[in-house]
């Protein structure tokens, strides 16, 4: 389905002749194309769906601690930074800034990235500057359709090869439509928009079973780092539960 046939199936949910639509006393081409835009933006934030993974690469810096976030990425959803190929751990930012201050670990080479706001922290010190390329891996934000031929999200190749989330989206944005001043009828809406998220969520299933079989290698639930090494001498981490600083 694409950006076309979407206001179509949409003006037919309104009982509207989209042929027409420029002498249409209540309804514009315009609007249509919010309430599908908004319907597609639902959607695209309900669930985790392949087609919003992003990968984007850059080149690091020399003397630079911080990067903007990829404009393509939703700003916190980076969930693995490579840079030269090993991957980084991510710490809270409040850890991050505590390993690297006053004279505790200054030229600290472990590999170690955090985040704040619209910013990317990297650590220095652990890759060659100017040299090594960082890859992140996250969230893609949303498209907005503008051309006729823009497809929708749940037709990755070609508007006749679709999931029903397509349907979802549009009966989204005919639940928008329903909300509006133009037709106010919220208890419409909302049947509407419950319909389409069942949908969603049916699709969703399949997806999220098939998550539920995949297994991280290497990725203990607990493993924090060691964040006072060498500032008690006579603690042995073999010695577990020994206090005696």
């Amino acid at each position: 389905m694409n950006f076309l046939e979407a206001k179509q199936e949409l003006s037919r949910k309104l009982n509207i002749d989209y042929t027409d639509i420029a002498n249409n006393q209540l309804f514009s081409d315009t609007d249509l194309g919010a309430w599908i835009n908004l319907g597609v933006l639902r959607a695209w934030d309900y669930r985790r769906w392949p087609f919003t993974d992003a990968a984007e690469t850059a080149t690091t810096a020399v003397n630079q601690d911080y990067y903007d976030y990829p404009q393509g990425v939703v700003e916190g959803s980076i969930y693995l930074l490579k840079v030269g190929g090993l991957e980084y751990k991510k710490l809270m930012m409040e850890d991050y800034l505590n390993w690297f201050q006053s004279d505790q670990n200054p030229t600290a080479t472990d590999k170690f990235w955090s985040e704040y706001k619209t910013f990317i922290f990297i650590n220095k010190n652990a890759y060659a500057q100017g040299t090594d390329t960082f890859d992140v891996y996250g969230k893609a934000k949303a498209p907005t359709l503008s051309n006729t031929t823009d497809l929708l999200p749940f037709s990755p190749v070609t508007d006749n090869q679709q999931y029903s989330g397509n349907e979802a989206i549009v009966q989204l944005a005919y639940a928008e439509a329903l909300m509006s001043n133009k037709k106010n009828d919220p208890s419409k809406a909302k049947l509407e928009r419950d319909e389409a998220y069942a949908t969603l969520e049916l699709l969703w299933k399949p997806f999220a079973d098939s998550r539920a079989t995949l297994q991280s290698k290497n990725r203990p639930f607990f493993a924090p780092p060691n964040f006072f090494r060498n500032r008690f001498p006579n603690n042995n981490d073999t010695n577990i539960g020994s206090f005696n600083w």
